[in-house]
């Protein structure tokens, strides 16, 4: 379920649309939770130089209108999908099919 309360309607016919589904609501979740914890710790000013047309692209992507918002989040997406990589290494062939429910 999306944290704002809107639930998925897809209709999930594989399991892998199931996995892609779950990835999909767990990163979700993770980057609404980091919404709240990025207001209340101190920021660190970094220098470096970036491609613009890469940046423009990114903020285009995220839907974000600042440089530093396209930075930030893209780099928390980055280090969620490497923590959601290890946990699917982790669980591999732990999931039985049809184990997960999706709403």
């Amino acid at each position: 379920m999306h944290p704002r309360g809107r639930s998925d309607t897809a209709c999930i016919a594989y399991p892998l649309d199931a996995m892609y589904a779950c990835i999909n609501s767990i990163v979700c979740m993770l980057l609404w939770s980091l919404r709240g914890h990025m207001a209340k710790e101190a920021l660190t000013r970094k220098s470096f130089y970036i491609d613009p047309v890469t940046l423009r692209r990114a903020k285009r992507v995220l839907r974000v209108r600042t440089d530093a918002e396209a930075i930030r989040l893209s780099l928390e997406r980055v280090a969620e999908m490497e923590q959601f990589w290890q946990f699917m290494t982790k669980s591999r062939g732990l999931l039985k099919r049809g184990s997960l429910e999706v709403a």
